[in-house]
C-alpha cells in the first residue's frame, strides 16, 4: 500500500510538473499548481520592429508547487527556439509582448497574498549600444484592470551612452504585497531590444511564486464574532 501511494505521488508531481503551450493556455486550456488555478489566459499587447508576430508555440508554461504556503505554487515559463531573441542593426530591434492571466483559489482556506517575479534566463552577447530584457508585471484585484493592487519588474541590460560609458543593470528579482484575495489578475509585458549590429538580448526563461495565507472557516469567525459580543455585554453588564 505504501509503495502505492508513493507511486501514485510520483504520478501526482510528474503531470503537474508537464509543460502546456502558452497557445493553448491562450485557446481556453488552464494550468493548475497546488492549489492555485491559472486561467482566463489573453494576449493583451504585441509589437515588434518588424512586425513579425510572437510564436507562442514557443512559450512553454509549466506548475511550480513545492508545497507550503510561502514561496507558495507558482508558474515556470520557457522560451524556446530563441522566440525572444533580437539583434540589433544599427536602429532599433525590439519585441513588446503583453499577456494576462487570473490565478483563483481551489482551497477556499488558502487565499493569495503577495507574489514575486524571477528572472532566471536572460542572455546579453556583445553588448556595445543597447541590449536589454525587461518584464514588467502589474497585479490587479480583477480582470477589468480597474483595481491596482501592486507591479514589480526584472531587468538585464547594458547601454552605452555616446561617451561610451557603461550602465548595466541587474535585476534579477522583485515581488509585491497586498491584502489576501481569493483571485487576481495578473499582466506581465516583456521588452526586449538591441541596437547595434551584432549585439543580442535574449530571454530564456522566468518565473513567478504567489504565496499565501491560511483564512479562517466561517465557523471559526462566527465563534470569534460570538465571543467579541459576549465580551462587550460582559463588560457593559459590569
Amino acid at each position: 500500500m505504501k509503495k502505492l501511494l508513493v507511486l501514485l505521488g510520483f504520478m501526482l508531481v510528474s503531470l503537474n510538473a508537464q509543460a502546456i503551450l502558452l497557445t493553448d493556455l491562450l485557446n481556453g486550456q488552464s494550468i493548475t499548481a497546488g492549489d492555485k488555478l491559472f486561467d482566463q489566459w489573453e494576449v493583451l499587447f504585441e509589437d515588434t520592429s518588424d512586425g513579425h508576430l510572437i510564436n507562442t508555440d514557443n512559450i512553454e508554461v509549466s506548475a511550480l508547487d513545492d508545497g507550503g504556503l510561502d514561496p507558495g505554487p507558482g508558474l515556470h515559463f520557457d522560451i524556446l527556439n530563441d522566440e525572444f531573441m533580437v539583434e540589433g542593426d544599427d536602429i532599433w530591434v525590439y519585441l513588446d509582448f503583453m499577456f494576462g492571466f487570473r490565478v483563483s483559489v481551489l482551497d477556499p482556506l488558502l487565499w493569495v497574498k503577495d507574489n514575486s517575479l524571477n528572472l532566471t534566463g536572460a542572455t546579453l552577447i556583445n553588448p556595445t549600444s543597447l541590449a536589454s530584457v525587461f518584464i514588467e508585471e502589474t497585479i490587479y484585484a480583477d480582470g477589468t484592470q480597474a483595481d491596482w493592487l501592486g507591479v514589480k519588474d526584472v531587468e538585464f541590460s547594458e547601454i552605452f551612452d555616446l561617451n561610451g560609458v557603461l550602465t548595466q543593470t541587474v535585476k534579477t528579482f522583485d515581488s509585491a504585497e497586498f491584502d489576501p484575495r481569493k483571485s487576481i489578475y495578473v499582466t506581465k509585458n516583456v521588452l526586449v531590444e538591441a541596437e547595434a549590429v551584432g549585439e543580442f538580448a535574449i530571454l530564456e526563461s522566468f518565473e513567478q511564486r504567489f504565496s499565501q495565507t491560511t483564512v479562517p472557516e466561517p465557523a471559526s469567525l462566527m465563534l470569534l464574532g460570538l465571543g467579541l459580543v459576549a465580551l462587550r455585554l460582559s463588560r457593559k453588564h459590569r
